[in-house]
């Protein structure tokens, strides 16, 4: 998940069915940076404008960085169908930010800090590139167990493609909310908190629940690409038998939740 080309492939799925289901995120990680319509602004791995978009004209300007190209070729082609002025977007690696220091007032990652190879050194990009009293926000999925919506989808998946039970070594990442806010605090931010946001993924039928799914996650189709399309359905009627089984009524709802890092300079 670390190189452009996963993402480039999901680029269309994320525009379509990804970016509306995100907006709520968005939405929470804006609310808890305290935007007041005057900022410049730094979206850090912004997909298709997934959080630049919600923002819009709330902010004085915003600079959008992502290393997919794909990504930012559906994002150019929103911000020119809908005229928007006040958004530049760069092909760039967040973790190594092609800006001055203390150049932003606010900087976002949606999801995508999270994927970094080296996050402490993103994490700092963000904190060099902010300026002093500016605020950075960073959302990280919270563990699986927290996450119905999640339990769901990995279920079905391990229904289709069966693994070994993972070891019991632990992994620092960002979904331990304490580990969280050890990084962002080491990077040099202050007054660090940790936030759990509850967002509800509205659910019509298993086919949908599933497709949408996979046609937003770089992960599942790069499995579907190497499995090949005939395995592939195969493997997509044991998920879709699950998914039916457990979803007995329909249509519904289900959470996932994320955690919010928000930190100042």
């Amino acid at each position: 998940m670390s190189t452009p080309v996963p993402w480039t492939m999901v680029a269309e799925g994320y525009v379509s069915d990804t970016r509306p289901l995100f907006r709520q995120y968005c939405e929470k990680a804006i609310e808890l940076s305290g935007l007041n319509g005057a900022e410049k602004i730094l979206d850090v791995a912004c997909g298709p404008g997934t959080l630049s978009l919600v923002i819009g004209d709330q902010a004085r300007e915003i600079h959008a960085i992502d290393f997919s190209q794909g990504m930012l070729d559906c994002f150019n082609g929103e911000i020119e169908r809908l005229g928007i002025s006040n958004i530049k977007t760069y092909l760039m690696d967040g973790q190594s930010l092609e800006f001055e220091n203390d150049e932003f007032d606010r900087a976002f990652s949606i999801f995508g800090l999270m994927f970094f190879p080296d996050r402490a050194r993103g994490f700092r990009e963000l904190h060099r590139t902010l300026r002093p009293g500016g605020r950075a926000v960073v959302t990280s999925w919270a563990p699986v167990s927290d996450s119905p919506g999640m339990q769901l989808m990995f279920a079905a998946i391990q229904q289709a493609f069966p693994k070994k039970p993972e070891s019991s070594t632990k992994i620092l990442n960002l979904e331990d909310p304490d580990n969280f806010e050890k990084e962002m605090t080491e990077a040099g931010f202050r007054d660090v908190a940790i936030t759990p946001f509850d967002g509800l993924w509205p659910v019509e039928s298993a086919e949908q629940f599933l497709d949408s799914i996979v046609r937003g996650s770089a992960p599942l189709v790069m499995l579907k690409n190497q499995v090949g399309d005939e395995i592939w359905a195969e493997k997509r009627k044991i998920m879709l038998d699950y998914l039916r089984a457990e979803l007995t009524e329909l249509p519904s709802t289900v959470s996932s939740r994320a955690f919010i890092g928000v930190g100042s300079k």
